[in-house]
């Protein structure tokens, strides 16, 4: 049977995505939605050139992102296929189903006290290995500055009155359109909602979502704050493993075939705390299951713009045939975390009950400063910012990962992430962080002291706060810390 690849691969000429990008996202949801089988031969890079009226070097670096994601394997003197380790997608036809959130709360004298929440700290050192956070230094705060400005001097009256409580709608406009041309994804202004960060948005879906006793999935390595989130509104958590390819798809069934699961949560893209990306094939696998069992997937984008050794994989959102995945994401690693922005998308009646719970919790976000970010959005602003800073956090992943090597790599086991901002090291058994983090603090340093994960001995090192010379400081008090 003769693939229409003309038909299947839809190249926007008025895109800013490169083209070779955008064939290869073009590909890779056929792929995800069963259209292209694994084992299936791609046309010759020539071949599909003429096809598509393309440069034969444009579908050339189209094959070669597709290759070195995983996607397609290369034969000599055969050609390119789709890789044989996918799965076959089998679409299965669902039903409906509508979520209502409930709230209740009994009436009582004394307060319960959340025993389940930690706050975290607030870091005031110079020298932070954190969780993987951005150099606010580095940050387009003279732009900002400038739009935040001219929006409350010469902004129509209406900016400064109560607005949506889905977010100001322009921004919402722009960043559907920028959605849907960088990550695959097809979705409008009504499918999504601003918070004031992500942690908001994870919340707010949980409140939406969850009924108390609900059962959940998460990794037995996983985000602290989104157990904890999880918790408070009444889940069951449900673990399974996570290895170097992510979360291990094939234990999610086992637990399905014995629970109804109301949902799973995912990092996809730099899996916290470990930074794996989740693969190709186990991406299919967990969309496939999602459709079979009929539970909701949480994916939780956070880091999705700071991928190093290739282009960002695309979503499991890009994919989402069903509505079955709700995409949570925010602007902060983009600038600063003090600028809380962050989204929800997901099919319109799940946005229009978080807007109900939004309303009651923050009547609206910051419409200022939604509106400057579409406008930084549009002119191109993030876009360049995203670009330097991409460059600048690479180098600095592997002058930290270098340093460390060299100085600590007897005690301290990590492998060079991927992208996003931090490292996953595992400590040696000799080393408690326990006892080690307080008296790195005390000289200067702040480091995690692993207690959220008191099997591992093991923390995030962020290195994208710190320039060279800072983390050279923070390597040798690390050192002497561990050895003196």
């Amino acid at each position: 049977m003769e693939i229409p690849f003309k038909t299947l691969i839809d190249i926007k000429k008025d895109s800013s995505l490169p083209v070779y990008v955008q064939i290869a996202n073009e590909i890779i949801k056929n792929i995800q939605s069963g259209i292209l089988k694994k084992g299936t031969k791609l046309l010759s890079s020539r071949q599909m050139a003429e096809l598509l009226a393309l440069h034969r070097k444009t579908v050339v670096a189209a094959y070669d992102e597709l290759y070195s994601q995983g996607w397609i394997e290369i034969l000599p003197k055969k050609g390119t296929f789709i890789a044989q380790h996918l799965p076959n997608v089998k679409p299965v036809q669902l039903s409906k189903q509508d979520f209502e959130a409930k709230s209740k709360e009994d009436f009582s004298m004394n307060f319960t006290k959340n025993t389940l929440v930690k706050i975290p700290p607030i870091i005031t050192q110079r020298l932070a290995f954190n969780d993987g956070l951005p150099d606010v230094r580095l940050a387009p705060r003279d732009e900002l500055a400038r739009l935040y400005a001219h929006y409350i001097k010469f902004g129509e009256p209406s900016v400064l009155q109560y607005t949506s409580v889905y977010g100001a709608l322009r921004l919402r406009e722009v960043f559907a359109k920028v959605l849907n041309e960088t990550r695959g994804m097809n979705t409008s202004p009504e499918q999504i909602i601003t918070t004031r960060g992500s942690q908001m948005a994870i919340y707010l879906v949980g409140l939406a979502l969850f009924e108390k006793g609900d059962e959940v999935i998460v990794g037995d390595l996983n985000y602290p704050a989104t157990n904890m989130t999880f918790a408070t509104l009444g889940a069951k958590l449900n673990t399974i493993p996570i290895d170097e390819e992510g979360i291990v798809v094939d234990a999610i069934e086992d637990i399905c075939r014995q629970k109804s699961i109301k949902a799973i949560y995912v990092t996809s893209h730099h899996y916290h705390p470990t930074t794996v990306t989740l693969t190709p094939e186990r991406r299919i696998k967990l969309l496939a299951l999602a459709e079979k069992y009929r539970f909701y997937i949480l994916e939780d984008d956070y880091d999705y713009d700071f991928h190093y050794a290739n282009r960002p994989v695309l979503p499991l959102a890009s994919a989402d045939r069903h509505g079955l995945v709700v995409y949570i994401g925010s602007f902060t690693k983009k600038i600063a975390p003090t600028f809380r922005v962050g989204y929800v998308v997901a099919k319109q009646e799940i946005i229009e009950e978080l807007a109900k719970l939004r309303r009651i919790i923050d009547r609206q976000g910051d419409t200022i400063l939604e509106l400057s970010l579409a406008d930084m959005l549009e002119n191109g602003t993030l876009k360049r910012h995203a670009a330097k800073v991409l460059k600048i956090y690479r180098e600095r992943r592997d002058f930290t990962c270098d340093l460390l090597k060299n100085e600590l790599g007897d005690v301290i086991n990590f492998k060079v992430p991927d992208g996003g901002m931090a490292i996953w090291a595992k400590f040696d058994k000799s080393i408690s962080l326990i006892e080690l983090a307080p008296k790195l603090i005390k000289n200067g340093l702040y480091i995690s002291d692993g207690a959220a994960y008191p099997t591992e001995n093991a923390c995030r090192l962020g290195f994208a706060s710190m320039n060279f010379k800072e983390t050279e400081d923070a390597v040798k008090i690390l050192k002497n810390g561990i050895f003196k």
